[in-house]
């Protein structure tokens, strides 16, 4: 058995759904769980084992196996995955990335990428964290051209690529 002490808004703002639906505060504290942690469970695994310098799992030593192209591919996955969970922390990192695009503009820079970036930034923190954490085509190709810069530290990028080359 767990015990969860809540706020007491968020425990009157349960207690009102719960009433309201007739189901417990249990309910949505399980479901709210499990929702979570099937979200974000292997990406808060990966940034504790990056966090504390754990070595890789064997399903991250596999990357070595990979060719150039998707090693590269799902290096960035990875990046990104730790990125989106930096922004459910921070949503203001959506600001450093549209600063990143106008930054790059006013350098020169005029990529057909930063339009479709600055369309998916603007659609905010929730989707912009389903997309740069998805593995579709678009998501995969735009990762390589990504206004995130800078947004994880220099020891966090060193460790993707030290597990690369393992």
């Amino acid at each position: 058995m767990i015990a969860v002490r809540l706020s007491p808004e968020i425990e009157a703002r349960l207690e009102k759904l719960a009433k309201a639906t007739r189901r417990t505060k249990s309910h949505y504290i399980r479901e709210a769980l499990v929702r979570y942690l099937g979200e974000r469970e292997e990406t808060l695994l990966a940034l504790a084992r990056i966090e504390t310098g754990e070595s890789a799992s064997s399903g991250e030593a596999a990357w070595s196996t990979l060719s150039g192209h998707a090693r590269i591919d799902r290096r960035s996955l990875a990046m990104h995955r730790a990125i989106a969970e930096k922004l459910l922390l921070n949503p203001g990192i959506l600001e450093k990335a549209k600063e990143n695009i106008r930054r790059w503009r006013r350098q020169g820079v005029n990529e057909y990428c930063m339009e479709e970036w600055e369309v998916i930034l603007a659609k905010g923190v929730d989707e912009v964290i389903r997309f740069i954490r998805s593995e579709s085509e678009d998501a995969t190709r735009l990762r390589h051209s990504t206004p995130f810069a800078g947004v994880l530290t220099p020891r966090e990028r060193w460790k993707f690529y030290e597990k690369i080359r393992a």
